[in-house]
């Protein structure tokens, strides 16, 4: 019965250990997804921030209808241009969105339009 006694004594030691080093692995995980959301949290409002230049590409948790132009601004900007003008101007875009630019300049001979986060923030038309 002592021998029974002492197993048992030893299983329930055993199972403490294991659960308190499964805890601290846990909180260790914890601490190292929190410091992580934190740090992408940050680059996030660095990257908003006008007056904070250390982000200036949109980090992967941004998404890039918040800096990528939609096909309504695109036909209003190449409305009223010849199509060699669309095309470059649609070109322009692209180049730009690819790079991940937030604030860029494109321009024809006829026209010139300042972008961003996509958005047309200015421009000018003349011959």
């Amino acid at each position: 019965m002592a021998a029974l006694f002492a197993y048992w004594q030893h299983r329930q030691k055993t199972q403490a250990i294991e659960e308190k080093e499964e805890v601290l692995v846990e909180k260790e995980v914890a601490e190292a997804l929190q410091f992580a959301a934190e740090s992408e949290k940050n680059e996030v409002v660095s990257y908003f921030d006008p007056e904070d230049d250390k982000v200036t590409i949109p980090p992967d948790a941004v998404p890039s209808r918040s800096w990528k132009m939609n096909d309504e601004t695109k036909r209003w900007v190449t409305v009223g241009h010849t199509p060699e003008e669309q095309a470059s101007l649609l070109r322009q875009i692209a180049n730009a969105e690819n790079e991940k630019k937030m604030q860029y300049f494109i321009s024809v001979p006829t026209a010139y339009y300042e972008i961003e986060y996509g958005l047309v923030k200015g421009g000018g038309k003349g011959g």
